[in-house]
């Protein structure tokens, strides 16, 4: 009996400690760029972290994931550092290998991704960036980007959560 409470108390501290995953679908014959950003929403979005210092591309019909801010540079394509903020005017870069992004993957998740695409060809696209998700602090939740009429974007944009991992979903 000890041990399996035991077992079970290892498995939710690792869980407390896990950083979130974000899962980014490109369904589109366009490629895709993104600059991703996480935060403690319960926080009024402090700390927060974001990647807009390496912007990761999606090529036509790809996907990528990654597994949290720690050791993202082992992931593909690589994001070498983080633009991290604790509080208003305390911001720095950490790189992906500091400890202060353990701590931080447990205190946040993401947030929203702004992204833009591009034809591989170079023809032009009108209305070919956006964000996603929740656009700032305390705003309702942005989960889905249609064309319209007055915003005749050249996608399909889903952001949504399940199974404890964020995804994101362009098509």
């Amino acid at each position: 009996m000890k041990k399996i409470i035991l077992s079970l108390f290892v498995l939710s501290t690792l869980q407390i400690y896990a950083q979130k995953t974000i899962n980014i679908f490109n369904y589109t014959g366009y490629n895709l760029i993104n600059s991703l950003v996480a935060s403690d929403q319960a926080n009024n979005c402090y700390p927060s972290v974001s990647g807009t210092n390496y912007p990761i591309p999606v090529p036509p019909l790809g996907a990528v994931s990654y597994t949290g801010y720690y050791n993202s540079q082992l992931q593909n394509p690589p994001i070498n550092s983080w633009d991290v903020v604790l509080a208003p005017n305390n911001g720095s870069v950490q790189p992906s290998t500091s400890p202060v992004l353990i701590a931080l993957g447990a205190s946040t998740d993401w947030m929203m991704n702004k992204f833009y695409v591009y034809d591989p060809n170079g023809a032009p696209l009108y209305y070919s960036g956006a964000s996603i998700g929740t656009i700032s602090c305390g705003t309702p939740l942005v989960s889905t980007l249609i064309p319209t009429s007055t915003t005749p974007y050249p996608f399909e944009a889903f952001w949504f959560v399940a199974g404890g991992q964020t995804y994101f979903v362009l098509q």
